[in-house]
């Protein structure tokens, strides 16, 4: 085991005043119903005191506080929460190790709405501490040591990691980039060959980090032939399933035919919420394997935050509008990024979906001939913008050599400051 290298790239971001974009977290707020739910819930202790915070004025507070309107006006914010705040509690204390029945009601009636496909809340879904440790119940729960687990490369870090902390096997398929159309692709026969004796199952991340690839119909109608004829289950990572650009549309793998008794979702508010903090995630698995899943994921954190679960649900809630516009803002942010790296030698394929960069930085004065941690250290120390290397993102094979990864999923206003530091310390 290793330190991840991305929170390394993020800490010297840090230290060198750098705009960091190699770390997939915003510098934005968090969707506010998000945020609301979960102070309300910390604060109001059960639900009736939330509802009664939801619906309260100004005005009812002062006169509910006894005080008199200059007395109100002299009141600082932070009193004021905590004279309002309930004196009984239960939001801040253990709840059920899976999950609130209202977050769990909730992940089932969202996957619905978009996908047409409703997990039982009691059987099927497990609430977990965010999608890392969701996967890593669901790898140790379903896996045994020596089985082997298919990942595409390049990866999230995490993938090849969690395969060797519980004794895995990694096999690798790797995702190519075909420049000219401008797209990632995959080799279908290499999958079908890490598919053979001994693979129990496969990581499938779509929409993909770091490259961007949505799986396309066609891809995933492959993947689940390949599936059912070899009694493989598919371990979907779908964190970034409404960012998705140019007509491009995630397709929910669960839902095709016959996969749903061998298909596990990961999913989380993280990228959704643009709150990566926050840690709340889950799964929906077969029922005959959520009780182990459970079981393992109790024995490894017992649980999420329970006020934050109760912001999570509030989110999930919300009208399916506000995750349909969620991919409007990161266009401009996409195309900010792509043009300012281009402009200074950056060869890149546009991102379908997701909200990375993995940028060919071969013919860029200065950096080009360096190997990726070396051109990552000097963007970070001399140009003052933080990347993660490629080869973090790769076991096997040296393609990774020739990227750089960039996150844009940061303000506009950064990302431009990012722009302006490349153009003028490395053009």
């Amino acid at each position: 085991m290793r330190e991840s290298v991305i929170r390394l790239m993020t800490r010297l971001a840090v230290q060198h005043g750098a705009v960091n974009l190699s770390q997939g977290f915003t510098d934005e707020a968090p969707h506010f119903e998000l945020v609301w739910g979960g102070v309300a819930a910390a604060l109001g202790g059960d639900d009736p005191r939330i509802q009664h915070l939801d619906a309260l004025t100004l005005e009812e507070a002062r006169t509910e506080l006894g005080l008199t309107p200059a007395e109100f006006g002299r009141l600082p914010l932070r009193e004021l929460l905590a004279r309002l705040r309930n004196p009984r509690d239960r939001f801040n204390q253990y709840s059920f190790p899976f999950g609130l029945p209202e977050l769990r009601q909730a992940i089932a009636e969202y996957t619905w709405r978009f996908y047409g496909v409703r997990p039982d809340p009691e059987t099927q879904i497990t609430v977990v501490l965010g999608a890392t440790e969701g996967l890593s119940s669901v790898l140790r729960a379903v896996c045994s040591p020596g089985e082997a687990l298919v990942i595409f490369q390049p990866f999230h870090e995490m993938y090849p990691s969690q395969s060797d902390l519980f004794g895995l096997e990694p096999r690798y398929v790797t995702l190519r980039e075909d420049r000219a159309r401008g797209a990632w692709h995959m080799d279908r026969d290499e999958v079908r060959a890490a598919c053979g004796p001994g693979a129990r199952g496969l990581v499938l991340n779509t929409p993909h980090n770091p490259t961007g690839k949505v799986f396309g119909r066609d891809d995933l109608e492959f993947i689940a032939s390949l599936c059912r004829e070899r009694e493989l289950f598919a371990f979907t990572d779908e964190i970034y399933e409404h960012i998705v650009y140019d007509g491009h549309r995630h397709h929910y793998l669960a839902g095709f035919e016959g996969m749903a008794e061998r298909t596990f979702v990961i999913n989380s508010i993280s990228k959704t919420g643009s709150a990566t903090g926050w840690r709340v995630g889950w799964v929906i698995s077969p029922e005959q394997y959520t009780p182990r899943i459970r079981a393992v994921h109790d024995t490894l954190v017992i649980q999420a935050p329970t006020p934050l679960q109760k912001g999570a649900a509030r989110l999930l809630l919300q009208d399916e509008a506000v995750f349909r516009e969620l991919s409007r803002p990161y266009e401009r942010k996409r195309q900010t990024l792509v043009d300012a790296l281009r402009k200074v030698g950056f060869a890149v394929s546009p991102p379908e979906g997701s909200y990375y960069l993995f940028a060919d930085y071969r013919q860029v004065p200065r950096i080009g001939a360096m190997p990726p941690m070396e051109a990552a250290m000097h963007l970070i120390e001399q140009v003052g913008v933080a990347s993660v290397p490629g080869d973090n993102f790769y076991r096997v094979g040296t393609e990774g050599n020739d990227y750089l990864r960039f996150a844009f999923c940061r303000s506009l206003e950064s990302l431009e400051e990012a722009g302006r530091r490349l153009a003028q310390r490395l053009g």
